[in-house]
């Protein structure tokens, strides 16, 4: 589509790489240079995050709401209008398939956000499920909206700044539909924006225009994620993961009715524990230590690094690794070899399902 080379065009102007996924939709991975002023963007000012590469799914009808409420982790019926939730599909064994987030639009509308390059997927189990319910499901991204978000400490203000209200999430700009709605990356603010596409670049233009913002990528994000705890799909938990073990508490509840995969979360909930768990590290800046890097205790492997950030705070970095479940009992200190000196403390992510 043409919106998408308007964009893309934006971010090639800075030297960004792009990663283009089916249909042409483009995610700005990394820009050359720029990843420090990037961070500093997302930690005190306003970095845009294009994510037009995710697919929006919109389920609308009277039983939208309770078909979905038969396929995800999380309980979309108890969101009110205007809310999002993190959310999951799982397996009929539990472990993991796809990674959303659900917005709660209208009284009988969903609109399920995909990772980038999940779309079709999601989009294809959620049409094969549907059988006899009464609702209709329509890819927004085909002509109708297109996600960004903004994230940092001026993300809100610069919204007000074009039209948005706090006091509702559907607002217009240029007599284009947008839905704003806060879903904070960890401590951080964020905005999940779903913009109309007829608006788009000119939503974007404006908000170059102001002081202390402009466009971050995947890279910058995943160090800012990293430093507040929070795994990504894909990279610090995959297909072969159960909730449990990737520290997904705030994507699952274990108080509603029956959902795919529900069945074994709530086995290993109530009556156990998984074998792997994702843990947040705490390393000095100056340990020589990478993402993919194995982790050791006692002579012996027991996990990976998924994730690592090179922000440094009071001497020390962030990372996320998953590690074996009985190492987490204790508070004993981690090595980068069987024979080397533990350095590394580790602790429960944010949100860790306990």
């Amino acid at each position: 589509m043409e919106i998408y080379k308007i964009i893309d065009a934006l971010h090639l102007k800075l030297g960004c790489n792009i990663k283009e996924f089916e249909g042409g939709a483009g995610l700005p991975t990394s820009y050359s240079d720029r990843l420090a002023e990037e961070i500093n963007l997302l930690l005190h000012g306003c970095g845009l995050f294009d994510l037009k590469s995710s697919w929006l799914i919109a389920l609308k009808g009277a039983e939208a709401g309770t078909f979905l409420q038969g396929m995800v982790t999380s309980d979309v019926l108890q969101l009110e209008i205007g809310q999002i939730q993190s959310s999951l599909i799982c397996a009929n064994k539990g472990k993991i398939l796809h990674h959303l987030e659900i917005f709660r639009s209208r009284e009988n509308e969903w609109i399920v956000s995909c990772d980038p390059g999940e779309g079709r997927a999601v989009g294809t189990m959620l049409d094969n499920f549907h059988v006899r319910e009464e609702l209709e499901m329509r890819l927004l991204n085909s002509g109708e909206m297109l996600r960004i978000d903004l994230i940092g400490p001026d993300a809100e203000k610069n919204l007000v700044k074009l039209g948005y209200s706090p006091q509702k999430a559907d607002w217009k700009f240029e007599g284009g539909s947008v839905y704003s709605v806060k879903l904070n990356l960890g401590k951080l603010p964020r905005w999940i924006n779903l913009v109309d596409i007829n608006v788009m670049a000119d939503f974007i233009k404006l908000m170059l225009n102001r002081d202390n913002v402009d466009l971050t990528g995947l890279e910058a994000f995943d160090e800012i994620r990293t430093l507040e705890g929070i795994p990504r799909f894909g990279v610090d938990y995959s297909t072969d993961n159960f909730p449990q073990e990737a520290g997904l508490a705030d994507h699952i509840s274990f108080k509603k009715g029956c959902y795919i995969g529900q069945e074994p979360h709530a086995r290993m909930y109530h009556r156990g524990h998984p074998n792997w768990i994702s843990v947040w590290l705490k390393l000095p800046e100056e340990s020589e230590a990478s993402s993919g890097d194995a982790l050791f205790h006692d002579g012996k492997e027991i996990g990976k690094i998924t994730s690592l950030t090179g922000i440094s705070e009071r001497g020390l970095l962030r990372g996320i690794a998953m590690i074996r479940h009985e190492l987490t009992q204790e508070k004993n200190l981690l090595a980068l070899a069987f024979d080397s000196q533990p350095i590394i403390q580790h602790e429960a992510l944010p949100n860790t399902i306990v």
